[in-house]
């Protein structure tokens, strides 16, 4: 699973930063009308459906309530039942900062590994490693030296 990161934490690049500011849509999460309005953009997410302007969107950690004009984020523990409650995310930037405020991991579907390279949207800090990963499962790690 590929991990997300917030724009200012990625070394980016033009094509990435325009493609963040892009609409955010519910079916980004996972595809609620059985029709794809848009490409399924984050791992992990599972929804019934949506019953007049409200989506409830679960993980295995926590639950997302989308209402017409807000949204809220919850815990799936007990012992941490707060619920936050913040506007309706308006780019992809938006919603992927707002899940890194509240420590809430995303994961890119696949889609965003055929669209653009790991440098534009894996953390700064991590790119040297993956890249050091793929060569060891390529057998190439003599590449390294």
């Amino acid at each position: 699973m590929i991990k997300t990161s917030p724009y200012s934490n990625t070394k980016g690049s033009e094509k990435f930063k325009d493609f963040l500011a892009l609409s955010f849509t519910l079916d980004m999460l996972y595809p609620i009308f059985n029709k794809k309005s848009t490409e399924t953009l984050f791992e992990g997410w599972r929804s019934r459906g949506a019953l007049n302007g409200w989506t409830k969107f679960t993980s295995n950690d926590y639950t997302l309530e989308f209402y017409p004009t807000y949204y809220t984020i919850k815990k799936n523990k007990p012992q941490d039942s707060v619920t936050y409650m913040l506007s309706i995310p308006v780019t992809i930037n938006d919603f992927i900062n707002d899940m890194d405020r509240f420590g809430i991991q995303l994961y890119w579907t696949s889609w965003i590994d055929e669209n653009f390279e790991p440098k534009e949207y894996l953390n700064k800090d991590e790119i040297e490693q993956y890249f050091v990963n793929l060569l060891l499962k390529m057998g190439k790690s003599n590449e390294l030296l």
